[in-house]
């Protein structure tokens, strides 16, 4: 009888990675085909920039967590999957029973002493059922490892971003600081030129109001500088150590210029949360099988061997001997559908499950291809700052040569000063979106092997 209910089962096919709904090719032009395999210590170049990733690698608390899930996720799947071999016990009984009635000759004591080893409710798996609990258990053990990784990639994508925004920002300081400099040099000399009678009161408070806005650029660029060093420290997880941090976004290399691009097929399936995603539709699937499994007969196994004897002596030397053996079926019949409700609410939870792993899959695309598709404008844009930042620097030294000869007016010399400080300011500012996009690349890849 079991062999044709095995035979009538109708579980569901074995599991098929869906299609991945997205395009099969990168908007981008100039996405370089190879392998993006590569690991983080290679991808960034900067050696204090290294460090303070690697120092949050090691100290921040919910990579720790992360971690901690892994390791709970382990002991779950162990758990389940004990459930597919037997339970041997060892049991011991000692007990005394003393009755007494009325005439004391009718007092009754009674004795014993057992020992036996017994099998208790092991299911016989002939359907799957505990098979696929078990299988579902391990691809939620995977599901925990890549969110894991997930957590890790973005941790080192999000330390480098505050990196380099510290960065920039301490640069975008030093420019401050310059044109208050700057600024204060002219203010002296206008004031010169007011006593000489060259200058008039009206040009030394366009001067002073040049200062002024500069000490408030210093002050706040102060802040914003401060306000970075304490979001870096909280994802570090420890106290920074200033000499690895960066004094300014100098016009040096901190990640690799080019990362190539595998087709999206290849790199999408990295990405940590795509194969988080996917693991959890595997443990689904497995649940579905699990819960179709359920609705046929359980086969259940119980046995037992033991000694028993009147006295500890007795059951040394001369035991009564027992065994016993025990198989029990059962088929739900009016259980007033609970048991094909559950097999359909684990269809349901399956196609949520498919749902989100072609979501991660779409999002995961959208992710690399604005990566791709920015990393070439940006490099221009940041040649273009640098160039304008060049010729707004020289117009300023003419400016002040010009003005302290008495050539020009103040307001020559006003309009080159904004100039340099907005042509410094933009080129920071795309110099720090260029390095942005480039760990934005990166991390939309999934990151790379570990050296």
């Amino acid at each position: 009888m079991s062999a044709a209910l095995v035979g009538c089962a109708s579980p569901q096919p074995d599991y098929q990675r869906p299609a991945a709904p997205v395009p099969a090719h990168w908007p981008a032009a100039n996405a370089e085909r190879g392998q993006a395999d590569v690991a983080w210590r290679r991808f960034f170049v900067d050696d204090s920039l290294r460090e303070t990733i690697a120092q949050a690698l090691a100290n921040n608390r919910d990579l720790r967590a992360a971690v901690a899930n892994i390791q709970a996720a382990r002991a779950q799947y162990r758990i389940q999957d004990a459930a597919r071999l037997p339970t041997v016990q060892l049991q011991g009984n000692a007990n005394r029973q003393l009755t007494r009635g009325g005439d004391p000759s009718l007092a009754v004591d009674s004795r014993g002493v057992s020992a036996g080893l017994g099998v208790s409710a092991f299911e016989l798996d002939l359907f799957g059922r505990v098979r696929s609990l078990s299988d579902a258990q391990w691809q939620r053990y995977l599901a925990s490892e890549a969110g894991a990784q997930a957590a890790r990639v973005s941790l080192i994508a999000e330390t480098a971003n505050a990196y380099l925004t510290l960065a920039a920002d301490r640069s975008q300081l030093a420019a401050a600081r310059t044109t208050l400099q700057s600024a204060e040099r002219s203010l002296a000399l206008t004031r010169e030129r007011l006593r000489l009678g060259a200058s008039s009161a009206l040009d030394v408070s366009s001067m002073e109001t040049v200062r002024q806005q500069a000490r408030a650029d210093v002050a706040r660029y102060q802040g914003l500088a401060e306000r970075d060093r304490l979001a870096l420290q909280l994802l570090v997880g420890a106290e920074l150590d200033e000499a690895r941090l960066p004094a300014a976004l100098e016009d040096k290399p901190y990640t690799l210029a080019a990362l190539p691009v595998d087709a999206p097929a290849d790199a999408l399936l990295r990405r940590p949360d795509v194969r988080q995603a996917e693991n959890l539709l595997r443990a689904a699937h497995a649940d579905v099988d699990a819960a179709r499994a359920g609705l046929w007969p359980k086969l259940g196994l119980g046995a037992s061997s033991g000694l028993s004897g009147v006295t500890l002596a007795g059951l040394l030397n001369a035991p009564a001997r027992a065994f016993s053996l025990a198989l029990d079926a059962s088929l739900p019949l009016l259980d007033g559908g609970a048991a094909r409700a559950g097999a359909d609410q684990a269809e349901g939870l399956r196609l949520a499950a498919l749902a989100a792993y072609e979501k991660a899959l779409q999002s995961g695309f959208r992710e690399v291809a604005d990566a791709l598709s920015q990393r070439q404008a940006l490099a221009e844009e940041k040649q273009a700052r640098q160039a304008t930042l060049a010729s707004a620097e020289t117009s300023l030294r003419l400016a002040e040569a010009r003005y302290r000869q008495g050539l020009d007016g103040y307001l020559s010399l006003l309009e080159a000063q904004r100039t340099a400080q907005a042509a410094r300011q933009q080129w920071i500012s795309a110099s720090l979106a260029e390095a942005e996009n480039m760990a934005a690349l990166y991390r939309s890849l999934g990151g790379g092997l570990e050296e």
